[in-house]
């Protein structure tokens, strides 16, 4: 499994598709995993755990800042995993998110069994991060996170593939479980913050105006209106990334200034760690995450199910696959539109019942659909098809 040559793996700096080849690659029963990700000053080079190989590839100094300040593309990445994957002689070549490596993969192991992982659209990786012109990308398997990323890229990054299918992002079911299962522990760290008896609604995620950071604050105003006792709780960093994630960002100054006035109301936790995330999402009653852009498919709504919280989210990309209107949660009918927002919150605080009710559906939800184990189960099963001679 290669990650991105963003981002290290476990993701102590975050990142989703970073996540999903951590939690994978440990829930996989017949595969033996290497994972490739770029090296971190917190992470040894190369270390085994359970039966997980993890080798980090090291980048000089100047060519970590040229990415960070220019994006440009760290072409030595692929070239020092190819020649480490000679020796290990691997069966299944798994590239997550990076379309540019795989022709390098292909060239040098050009009969062994080649995957594409697409987390994201083509228009969301950067521009040294994705083909230009007329391109086909030769793989034996394209995987989407959601079906809406599958349909959207079939005539683009998904061109020159033998084969598609569909996996969706997971969540650990374990680990992620509803306040109501673990009351003692949820009314202390809702005492920690000061939050007994208040009625939390929860965003996490990027601090930034496409995740529709903004629309949700200017909803809350006219809540904190009507419900005395409601807060807005916002946990997550500008990026993520090797000192990325608490970057002041000129909309995160703006959006500071106006927090300001309601300073009492809004609590900011900044970037939280993943091993850290399941205890934020017991301090919430509802979460909302009005995203702006075509969402492949957000981890944060399997954990808010999973934690049987309540969703309001907009119909942006792969989110109605992760968010069932109305038995899961709320979509918006219009992404950005405040009063909607606001209504629907408010709603939602009015009627503890239909809360309940949309959360422990959410959590029956991830249970059945969203497990890592489950994910695991059918990524096996789709390596395993790239050796049947039928397909």
């Amino acid at each position: 499994m290669i990650g991105p040559e963003l981002c290290p793996i476990p993701p102590i700096r975050g990142g989703a598709t970073e996540l999903w080849i951590e939690k994978a690659a440990h829930a996989l029963k017949r595969y033996k995993p290497f994972v490739f990700s770029p090296g971190d000053p917190a992470l040894p080079v190369q270390e085994t755990v359970g039966k997980v190989e993890y080798i980090r590839i090291q980048v000089s100094p100047i060519k970590k800042f040229l990415y960070n300040m220019f994006n440009a593309y760290l072409s030595d990445y692929e070239n020092k995993i190819a020649r480490i994957l000679e020796g290990i002689d691997p069966d299944v070549i798994h590239i997550h998110n990076r379309p540019l490596l795989i022709p390098v993969f292909r060239r040098s192991f050009p009969k062994k069994k080649i995957i594409f992982h697409m987390h994201n659209l083509y228009n969301y990786l950067g521009d040294k991060e994705r083909p230009s012109g007329n391109f086909e990308i030769p793989t034996d398997l394209t995987i989407g996170c959601s079906c809406f990323v599958l349909d959207s890229e079939k005539n683009r990054m998904v061109k020159g593939s033998n084969r598609q299918a569909v996996v969706y992002n997971g969540v650990d079911t374990d680990t992620f479980v509803p306040a109501w299962l673990r009351k003692a522990e949820a009314l202390e760290f809702r005492r920690q913050y000061g939050l007994e008896g208040k009625k939390v609604v929860l965003f996490t995620g990027k601090i930034r105006e496409s995740k529709g950071v903004d629309v949700v604050f200017r909803a809350m105003k006219e809540v904190f209106r009507r419900e005395q006792q409601a807060i807005l709780v916002l946990a997550g960093g500008t990026g993520f990334g090797y000192k990325r994630a608490d970057r002041k960002t000129e909309f995160y100054n703006r959006l500071r200034k106006e927090i300001e006035p309601y300073r009492e109301r809004v609590l900011l936790l900044g970037f939280i760690p993943p091993r850290e995330m399941h205890r934020i999402y017991v301090l919430g009653d509802i979460f909302v995450a009005p995203s702006q852009l075509d969402e492949g498919l957000g981890m944060v709504f399997l954990e808010a199910s999973s934690c049987g919280l309540p969703i309001i989210s907009t119909r942006q990309g792969g989110i109605p696959e992760a968010v069932v209107d109305q038995k899961t949660g709320l979509l918006l009918e219009e992404k950005n539109n405040i009063k909607e927002l606001s209504d629907k919150i408010l709603y939602l605080l009015q009627h503890p019942q239909y809360m309940r009710e949309l959360g422990e559906n959410g959590r029956r939800f991830t249970v059945e659909y969203f497990s890592w184990v489950r994910i695991a189960q059918i990524t096996e099963g789709l390596y395993d098809s790239l050796f049947d001679p039928i397909n």
